[in-house]
């Protein structure tokens, strides 16, 4: 229809059309409470708010209405299903259209964290952005791996940045190194920011845990000559995924590693009654 088309070619010209005619219009409102109301424009819609949710380096003036946009992005969301809603069956079952909302709205969570999680730090938004993470965490259990690596860039973002706040007096901590040993008798942190995000975090941990990408792997082969020797698969992209998985559950661990450790055990018990985790399921 011409309004789709309308609507995608706004997404094309919002990254560098004058920043008044964004926030100084009716613009943002139009697409929450008109279009993204709509299925048949949601996703059009969706993909114009990502490109303003993801704007950055603009004048503290602005953080008032990214949280505002935020906020009443969520509200409009809860129409549709909830935090506690599990999106795996709808995006399996669902049609097309259901699927691409996940996956666009996977865009906008991660996008929107990454561009502003300070912004939504303050007091009057604490709520929106711990329930923006929920969803977040919602659609990191979707079991489609494009979507999981967009989720994955957020919440290593968030990991590390929580881990550096909590020792940036001199002892930082590398996770990329292979050498290391995790403290996990260390005292306990009094952060406001780590208590602030201790509910979603241990969702994270679960998503991580379950989703673990495989490891470089070394197979023993014998070569042409009949010797024995060492052969390394490349897959790039699965190893990029480990290496980030990896370094985002170390600096989940550090923050908590009793909800870490209590994770791991239950999905241990899980494999050994069988009950998942097992050949059989």
């Amino acid at each position: 229809t011409l309004l789709r088309v309308t609507l995608q070619t706004l997404q094309r010209f919002l990254t560098w059309i004058p920043l008044g005619f964004i926030f100084q219009t009716k613009l943002i409102d139009v697409l929450l409470n008109k279009f993204f109301a709509e299925p048949m424009f949601r996703n059009d819609a969706l993909d114009c708010l990502t490109e303003i949710g993801t704007l950055t380096d603009l004048e503290p003036q602005y953080d008032p209405l990214f949280r505002e946009l935020f906020v009443t992005f969520l509200q409009r969301l809860g129409s549709i299903f909830t935090p506690e809603t599990d999106l795996a069956p709808a995006f399996e079952y669902g049609s097309e259209d259901d699927q691409l909302f996940i996956q666009k709205l996977a865009l906008f969570l991660s996008g929107f964290l990454k561009a502003h999680l300070k912004v939504l730090e303050a007091q009057d938004s604490h709520q929106a952005l711990i329930t923006g993470m929920f969803y977040l965490v919602r659609v990191s259990e979707v079991k489609d791996t494009e979507i999981f690596r967009i989720c994955l860039d957020a919440w290593h973002m968030l990991a590390e940045d929580l881990y550096k706040t909590e020792h940036n007096q001199g002892n930082f901590f590398d996770a990329s190194t292979t050498s290391r040993v995790l403290n996990l008798n260390g005292s306990a942190s009094n952060s406001s920011r780590k208590f602030l995000y201790s509910p979603v975090l241990s969702g994270v941990r679960q998503v991580m845990i379950a989703n673990m990408a495989k490891p470089e792997e070394v197979l023993i082969v014998e070569d042409e000559n009949g010797d024995i020797v060492r052969e390394t698969t490349k897959d790039t992209d699965v190893i990029a995924q480990y290496k980030t998985m990896r370094d985002t559950l170390v600096y989940l661990t550090h923050l908590n590693c009793e909800d870490t450790e209590s994770i791991m055990l239950a999905k241990l018990t899980e494999q050994v009654d069988g009950s998942n985790w097992s050949w059989n399921n």
